[in-house]
């Protein structure tokens, strides 16, 4: 359309840091759209882009100019404003003419809010230009952006992340003749520094919609998705070369699109004497330090000695980079290598003293502490759930003793996978060294459980530790504020619950673990017993929303019972397969009916059936026998759909509370003996 342009906004800096790069596309987005509305200019969308150099923004189908605006200004009184004779009085005149109309255009009527008609002027603001309000309002919210680690350079007063060295802003065709930081607005930009080597004037963009081609002709793919899918696609294929596949690792992938302008991935050699190493300290060394990929045989099991990394540059004349990222990953893997060898020599058990060194929390003391306290919820959760107590004590026992090796000093994320390695070495029980090297799992959402039993439990109880304790000291999540992860702790002790299929009470293990932390505990009991099973039935929650069950299964299922998550697994699968059935619509009305009949009365469970005297109450009795015979939750949920109709008719043709005492009080008991086997199952009066 004619009477639309596009706007393209283009901050070529310094080197910008990786991690600021897709924070400051979204703030000024954000602060682009707030400005937008508040100005009445609609527009299709924000398309951003970004690079380590580049910071920019394509906004499509923005109006040339504003809509004219109309405004309603309402004045004083009709009263006040005219005579009796329907004269302008002295007020009604300069109510006029403060908004430069004359009186004739005045109308009278009441507005929203007042008691009574009232002078009132209808303006119209013509609207103004688009560029002339982009050159008001884009320097003000480039200003406006949070950048973490703001500076400034030279005698400027403006703050940035990098110094900027070019400003592309364009409208359609024309230049919005904006300033940032002494940087005046063109219609030009700067490519790959190799390509100017050859080509040093700068590259102009006619129009927006060019912008993007003529970037990467230059040898920058300003697309971050763009340059993740090609380097993505490379790191496959190189991989593929050598019989083998990717370590998948997302976050590498990101970090690697965001550190280059113009993707190359780059494939490498290292020794296979390195091999020897365990796969995680390989992964972990070559990441961390190389920001490199690993490549594994096709089944996932072992790796190949070779790595994948990433140039910045379409080409490696002569193999330089590749040389070079070779000899420094030699360098870096024999100090892992050293690591591993000495950290050997000292068995896991010897270690244990030191922890006392070591603190996990000012208020909960040190991490041998913490690991006391870790066997005594293990030793816990063997009895109720009949593991190997002497297993669980000692897997417990060993679990934070490699926080004082070498290689977890070096590699803070191999944390628990080194103790299990160490103890595999030392000979110990699979149980117990898969149990120690698992124990941190899961570490996120996506994390899977630890794949043993003995593992799930001592990750149970040290997650239980640290949420027991923070909760018993009073720091407890608020908000989005949850510095120690606790929220996070509790899903995994959720999900092992849950995936595992364990028989335990979620209120046996809050017991468990405020036991273990009683004498660390600067909060009373009660308070922190009451606030931990708050946390958990939020957790609770959130995992059946996770497991894809409907809002009314949640909602009724979890209302007579959360704490036992194999029973709550149970009835809302038994529930969801009765989900779509429309008898049970009807059945939760009158669930509701139940509640409010018996909200103030106090039955008892055993009546007189032969008291009873209407067919339909007759017909109901029976059915009540054939609900509480039912064995399982299926069995139940098919009598009680079919109970639908006969409470209908029997609240059609029965007064509850009839004159007759002995007839009210079977009539209430066989409501009251319903009602429990409605909450057998769930709380249909929640079913909606």
């Amino acid at each position: 359309m004619s009477d639309m342009k596009t706007l393209l906004l283009e901050l070529h800096c310094e080197e910008i840091p990786a991690r600021f790069l897709k924070p400051l596309t979204q703030d000024f987005s954000t602060a682009f759209t707030k400005w937008a509305e508040g100005e009445k200019l609609g527009y299709e969308g924000i398309t951003p882009y970004y690079s380590p150099r580049k910071l920019s923004w394509n906004i499509s189908d923005l109006p040339v100019a504003q809509a004219d605006q109309t405004e309603l200004q309402v004045g004083p009184p009709q009263r006040m404003c005219v005579d009796e004779g329907g004269k302008p009085t002295v007020q009604g005149q300069k109510f006029a003419e403060k908004w430069g109309v004359g009186f004739e255009t005045v109308r009278f009527e009441q507005p929203a809010g007042k008691k009574e008609p009232c002078a009132v002027v209808e303006l119209t603001r013509k609207g103004r230009p688009t560029l002339d309000l982009l050159v008001e309002a884009l320097p003000r919210l480039i200003a406006g952006l949070h950048v973490p680690k703001a500076m400034r350079w030279g005698n400027s007063s403006f703050e940035f992340v990098r110094p900027v060295r070019n400003v592309l802003c364009l409208f359609g065709k024309d230049v919005v003749p904006i300033e940032i930081d002494g940087v005046k607005a063109t219609a030009s930009t700067w490519g790959h520094r190799l390509y100017h080597m050859e080509h040093p004037k700068p590259i102009k963009v006619e129009r927006p919609k060019e912008y993007v081609e003529a970037l990467k002709a230059a040898g920058v793919v300003v697309s971050f998705s763009e340059r993740r899918r090609i380097l993505e696609g490379q790191l496959n294929e190189l991989a593929a070369q050598t019989g083998g596949q990717v370590v998948k690792d997302e976050e590498l992938l990101d970090t690697l699109a965001e550190i280059v302008e113009c993707p190359r991935a780059l494939r490498g050699e290292f020794p296979p004497e390195f091999m020897e190493l365990p796969k995680e300290v390989l992964v972990t060394s070559l990441k961390e330090h190389q920001k490199s990929f690993c490549i594994e045989k096709t089944d996932g099991t072992d790796l190949l000695p070779f790595f994948l990394t990433v140039a910045n540059r379409d080409d490696d004349p002569a193999g330089f980079i590749k040389a070079g990222n070779e000899w420094v990953l030699k360098a870096r893997l024999y100090d892992a290598r050293f690591f591993f060898a000495e950290d050997r020599r000292t068995p896991l058990q010897d270690r244990l003293e030191k922890l006392k060194q070591l603190t996990f929390h000012r208020e909960l003391g040190s991490y041998l502490e913490k690991t006391e306290r870790i066997q005594a919820i293990a030793t816990g959760l063997a009895h109720a759930l009949r593991l190997d107590f002497a297993q669980a004590d000692h897997a417990a026992r060993l679990s934070k003793a490699d926080l004082m090796t070498l290689m977890v000093g070096e590699f803070p994320e191999l944390q628990g996978v080194m103790g299990g390695e160490y103890l595999k070495h030392e000979g110990e029980p699979e149980a117990v060294w898969k149990a120690v090297k698992e124990h941190y799992h899961p570490v996120s959402a996506e994390d899977a459980i630890p794949s043993t039993p003995m593992g799930g439990l001592l990750a149970v109880a040290d997650k239980l530790d640290t949420v027991a304790g923070c909760f018993a000291i009073g720091q407890i999540p608020s908000g989005s504020k949850d510095p120690l992860a606790l929220r996070r702790a509790g899903i995994g002790i959720t999900r092992i619950l849950w995936e595992q299929g364990w028989t335990l009470s979620v209120e046996a293990l809050v017991d468990l673990g405020l036991k273990a932390v009683a004498n660390r505990a600067s909060k009373p009991l009660p308070e922190t017993r009451e606030a931990l099973l708050g946390f958990f039935k939020d957790r609770v929650a959130y995992q059946l929303e996770v497991a894809g069950y409907a809002g009314a299964v949640r909602r009724s299922a979890l209302a007579i019972g959360w704490s036992d998550l194999v029973d709550l697994k149970a009835r809302c699968e038994a529930l969801s397969a009765f989900a779509e059935d429309e008898r049970f619509a009807s059945l939760a009305q009158s669930a509701k009916r139940i509640g409010n009949i018996l909200k103030d009365e106090a039955p008892a469970d055993a009546f007189e059936a032969s008291v009873l005297q209407v067919t339909e109450e007759k017909a109901l009795a029976e059915h009540l026998g054939r609900i509480e015979a039912a064995s399982d939750q299926a069995t139940l949920l098919a009598a009680l759909a079919e109970l639908a109709q006969p409470l209908a008719a029997f609240f059609d043709a029965v007064m509850v509370k009839c004159e007759d005492a002995a007839l009210r009080g079977a009539r209430l008991s066989l409501l009251h003996r319903l009602r429990k086997a409605f909450m057998r199952v769930a709380d249909f009066s929640l079913w909606q």
